[in-house]
């Protein structure tokens, strides 16, 4: 279901040394943010917002759908008209394309090709946003745009989640909010990449923004809390360590020990699971992620070329499951480096690559002194996807939206540092 443009002359630098794909040669320069800029940041509100769950009446208008559509057809024109070019990163943007090819062929022998199927069709949708950003937010300006709609956005799911919790609408004692938001680990998920770009974002802007995106950071922190995804904490813990050893403050050190001590005190007298981290052993949902792992190496062994279809471990999971472990269903590989294996066969690694060249870019910006607004942004970023992995060794989040937005951003970043 699924910021702010500028005035200022823009030009296209081509760099040699590098592989980059262009579909038309002109590159003239344009004043102003695009269409398809502003229709970018509208489809990502969308994303965020569930119009059709909270409004049932849009789904007629499939608002998203439509907006998505929209991007496309404006890329296309500006690019035909000489206000851009399109640029197809290397290789994080041959990488992607390579793992839907293996999406698709994994079809071809899926377990039910119809689910299949599917799951193919969401992913060429997440792909295609990687795609939008990475050719829309082709400035700094156009770049922190799209990371503030991410970050204001992601309060409308962190507001739902919190409500559920306040008003008791709870599911074994966790919560969450709906469409996308539906399950607690991927609330949780969504919102720890976005602590990060949040504090990150507020980096030499004055003491409002600073204290707005704080507040921002605090607002995602309490609904992770309360959904009780200890994947979700331990990527939380992840990224706010990553970030005070960024910033080498001593004093933020010791706040994030004190915040981190009263968060086990905490967390010991309100967790409302039937288990907190302590005694896995014994802890189904634990074990239900081990075997759902070990399940999702034995479909690659089984079926190493093509897998067993994307999106279908939940329907191998039957064919799969150790005898002696409780679940009241089938369960998708809880595994974001397992699944894609699992489900497409050995070309699935290609998406792992995709990850790790992001984080690597990533890195690599954050690193780069001779720019340091972009370099903060760099470092946030990285954080985010580091997050992303963190969160995704508990959680099978190969069909969510966040890792394309993300990379995405990355390219975007490295396309405006003259890299991609």
């Amino acid at each position: 279901m699924l910021s702010n443009g500028g005035s200022r002359l823009e030009s296209q630098v081509y760099v040699p040394a590098v592989s980059q794909f262009r579909f038309t040669a002109r590159g003239a320069a344009a004043t102003g943010a695009p269409a398809s800029y502003w229709l970018l940041l509208t489809f990502l509100f969308l994303v965020y917002a569930n119009l059709p769950f909270i409004l049932p009446a849009t789904e007629v208008l499939r608002p998203a759908k439509v907006v998505a559509g929209a991007v496309l057809v404006m890329l296309l024109v500006e690019t035909m008209l000489g206000r851009r070019t399109l640029t197809f990163a290397w290789p994080e943007g041959s990488l992607l394309v390579c793992f839907v090819g293996a999406a698709a062929f994994s079809c071809l022998t899926a377990l039910w090709p119809h689910q299949a199927a599917d799951s193919l069709s969401d992913l060429v949708k997440m792909a295609l946003v990687y795609f939008f950003i990475a050719n829309c937010a082709n400035t700094e300006r156009r770049l922190r745009g799209v990371m503030w709609t991410v970050v204001i956005c992601g309060l409308i799911p962190a507001a739902g989640t919190l409500k559920n919790y306040l008003q008791g609408n709870l599911v074994e004692g966790r919560t969450a909010w709906l469409g996308i938001f539906a399950n607690p680990n991927e609330v949780a998920y969504s919102l720890v990449i976005l602590v990060p770009l949040a504090l990150f974002l507020g980096t030499g802007l004055g003491l409002v923004p600073r204290l707005a995106l704080l507040g921002i950071s605090m607002v995602y922190i309490a609904a992770i809390f309360v959904t009780f995804s200890r994947g979700g904490l331990v990527g939380l813990a992840a990224v706010v360590a990553l970030y005070a050893w960024r910033k080498r403050s001593v004093w933020l050190l010791a706040l994030l020990i004190a915040l981190a001590a009263g968060g086990l005190v905490l967390g010991g007298k309100y967790w409302s699971r039937g288990q907190d981290f302590s005694g896995l052993n014994g802890d189904v949902s634990f074990r239900q992620r081990l075997a759902t792992s070990q399940a999702g190496l034995a479909m690659f062994i089984d079926h190493p070329l093509l897998g067993v279809g994307l999106g279908c471990s939940v329907i191998a999971w039957p064919l799969y499951a150790p005898k002696d472990l409780y679940s009241r269903g089938s369960l998708v590989t809880h595994n974001t480096v397992i699944q894609p294996l699992g489900e497409t066969g050995i070309l699935g690694v290609t998406f792992l690559l995709f990850v790790g060249f992001g984080i690597y870019y990533a890195r690599k910006l954050a690193l780069d002194a001779s720019r340091r607004s972009m370099a903060n942004l760099g470092a946030g970023l990285e954080i985010a996807v580091v997050g992303f992995a963190v969160c995704g060794l508990s959680g099978g989040y190969v069909l969510t939206w966040f890792p394309y937005i993300l990379l995405g951003m990355v390219s975007s970043a490295r396309r405006i540092q003259g890299e991609a």
